[in-house]
């Protein structure tokens, strides 16, 4: 899909901008808590642990990339255990999903998505994880919870919610629905600049209305 490209990027965007500003980060927090005693042995913490969950990522990211058939989940499962308030716990769940969608575990899969919904502090990667979730959901028959996953507030994504929901509503056979999405998605990507050639295609096959 399109949108794939587009949020990689995000992906690739927010760990980026988080390995940049963590001290920041935690600069401004301490700020926040200034008198507490102990303050600077908190800040060395936190930093020796936003680097520690940074390399964590990052082995798991290479172990994804190198396409082993070596499971990350006992890798994740310590992401998300010890390392949950930091972005790379979303990113690092969001990893082993993709790998457990090329495994065709797609049940799994909804778990790690879930879990990134439900605890990340990031949106773009809330958003993201919607997205992959409903066609996940999809792929599996379950088009109704799809659209439930996909009916909230889109922001930046509104493009790639429309072109999904005009995928599951094609699953649908609500054609007239799907049609009215996708001329929605096409015009949400216009604005952006974005590439939608797929999704041309896509319209293109469902006909005029």
């Amino acid at each position: 899909m399109d949108n794939f490209e587009t949020e990689e990027q995000q992906v690739e965007a927010i760990k980026k901008w988080w390995g940049e500003n963590y001290i920041m980060v935690i600069v401004i927090t301490i700020v926040g808590l200034g008198g507490i005693v102990g303050v600077q042995q908190w800040k060395q913490s936190q930093v020796t642990q936003a680097q520690t969950a940074s390399m964590e990522y990052d082995h798991i990211l290479q172990i994804v990339k190198e396409g082993k058939d070596e499971p990350v989940k006992q890798q994740v499962d310590t992401m998300l255990g010890e390392y949950a308030d930091y972005p790379y716990a979303a990113l690092s769940a969001m990893l082993e999903a993709k790998q457990l969608i090329d495994a065709g575990k797609l049940s799994e899969a909804e778990t790690q998505l879930n879990w990134v919904i439900n605890n990340s502090k990031a949106q773009n990667l809330q958003h993201i994880s919607r997205i992959r979730l409903a066609t996940i959901l999809s792929a599996q028959g379950k088009n109704d919870a799809a659209l439930k996953v996909l009916d909230v507030e889109t922001g930046n994504f509104r493009a790639s919610y429309l072109e999904v929901k005009g995928d599951v509503l094609v699953a649908m056979k609500r054609i007239d629905e799907a049609r009215s999405a996708y001329d929605q998605a096409l015009e949400a990507y216009a604005v952006i600049g974005a590439n939608a050639q797929i999704l041309r295609v896509k319209r293109n096959d469902l006909g005029k209305s």
